[in-house]
């Protein structure tokens, strides 16, 4: 795996090539500004499989390269794992909003590198399967193919406040249960997004996802939510615990503003989609030591049939 690391301190720089070629990782290369570090990329013979960045520099921050990285469509995917010694949830959601996939703190925990460097081992693995994939089947196309797996987490780049499945998972295990308390969870499932699927074109499915996404962010801009989408037609998005909407005023407002792309929708022979939101979910000590369950349980809520719908989000523990 080819890794770039980004610190100003040359201290700190030294110590983790040295850590991470003792985890037999020896293509790394090292950057000491993110001005430099996108020089690297830029001229870069080989892309870089893994970035590991410092979130607080002077000049151009952690969080600006990462960023930075993400407007590139070759890195729209990797792995980018922040390091820095804040801790601070202002930072943490800087980073995750900006793209991040993983986030550590100084000092490192040898453990803790080994756990994320893996993850982004199987990320690239599953990546590398994909574009083999897309590739075999665009041999004989005319356009190249776009692989989409209905069950399976998909990254929607370019709408406000949504991230990837797995960051929003990693963001609320870095945040801890204690800090999570002050955030809640619901979901919106598509209840026609497996027959758009056996429809559609898979390009044409990743655009009607990217519609949804917009749509939910739109409505939610108030509320600065992060936002990602799980697989089989369910996006989850955290908010404040302290936020309080009308359920089904919400689901209309999304349905109504998505029958805007109807006309789209059936030029190309596909119905439009249609969701339902589900009720707002919050942390409880029965999460303790499971924190990603907040999300689970707010896709589960929401695809449990409701015959009359509150009027206002209520809490489920």
């Amino acid at each position: 795996m080819r890794i770039l690391t980004v610190d100003d301190d040359p201290m700190f720089r030294e110590l983790l090539s040295l850590t991470l070629h003792e985890m037999a990782h020896e293509d790394v290369t090292s950057a000491s500004s993110g001005e430099q570090a996108l020089e690297y990329i830029a001229r870069a013979g080989r892309p870089f499989d893994c970035f590991l960045l410092d979130i607080q520099m002077p000049g151009m921050s952690g969080v600006d390269v990462c960023r930075a990285i993400r407007k590139l469509e070759i890195y729209r995917q990797t792995p980018i794992i922040m390091i820095t010694s804040m801790s601070g949830k202002s930072f943490v959601d800087a980073a995750f909003m900006a793209g991040a996939t993983d986030y550590l703190t100084k000092p490192l925990d040898r453990l803790e590198i080994r756990a994320r460097l893996g993850m982004a081992v199987r990320l690239n693995a599953e990546m590398n399967r994909n574009a083999t994939l897309a590739a075999q089947a665009s041999a004989n196309a005319r356009t190249p193919a776009v692989r989409v797996d209905f069950e399976a987490p998909t990254n929607i780049p370019g709408v406000p406040n949504c991230i990837e499945y797995l960051a929003l998972e990693n963001y609320l295990l870095t945040l801890g249960y204690g800090r999570q308390i002050g955030l809640a969870a619901f979901a919106v499932h598509i209840e026609n997004a497996a027959s758009i699927f056996r429809q559609a074109e898979p390009a044409e499915f990743l655009d009607m996802l990217k519609d949804v996404a917009s749509v939910i962010a739109d409505e939610l801009k108030t509320e600065q939510p992060m936002i990602a989408y799980a697989g089989e037609g369910n996006f989850v998005a955290l908010v404040s615990r302290l936020s309080e909407h009308d359920t089904a005023e919400l689901e209309t407002s999304i349905n109504v503003a998505l029958m805007d792309f109807e006309s789209f929708y059936a030029a190309g022979g596909l119905p439009a989609p249609v969701v339902t939101v589900g009720e707002l979910v919050r942390s409880s000590m029965v999460a303790l030591g499971k924190q990603v369950t907040i999300l689970d349980k707010a896709i589960a809520v929401a695809l449990t049939p409701q015959s009359n719908k509150s009027r206002v989000w209520r809490f489920v523990s």
